[in-house]
């Protein structure tokens, strides 16, 4: 139960210290804002109905941003899975005179 809590302490400051330097980047997407940290390049609609091929740069650094973002999806669905796990073993302390691991 120590080690999910510590992995859950560890996961909960890296999702937060991601999130403060995922809104810190900037890519140059005027679509995006302290708001729409959490979402991935491809989820803006364009206002232009004319395809406009981007630069290299601009394309480089959006993939560069949607890997974090995608890291940070990868962030919270763990730390779902520890709360849950630390929930369960709390429960079970409590439930159970010995404590016991569930399987």
């Amino acid at each position: 139960m120590l080690v999910i809590f510590v992995l859950l302490v560890i996961f909960v400051f890296t999702f937060k210290t991601l999130s403060v330097y995922i809104k810190k980047i900037r890519t140059g997407d005027p679509n995006e804002s302290n708001l729409t940290y959490w979402m991935f390049s491809y989820d803006f609609k364009s206002n232009n109905k004319n395809w406009v091929p981007e630069d290299k740069k601009l394309l480089a650094r959006k993939r560069n941003r949607n890997f974090l973002v995608f890291i940070l999806y990868l962030i919270a669905f763990g730390i779902f899975l520890l709360l849950n796990s630390f929930t369960a073993h709390i429960l079970d302390f409590i439930v159970t005179p010995k404590f016991t691991y569930p399987v």
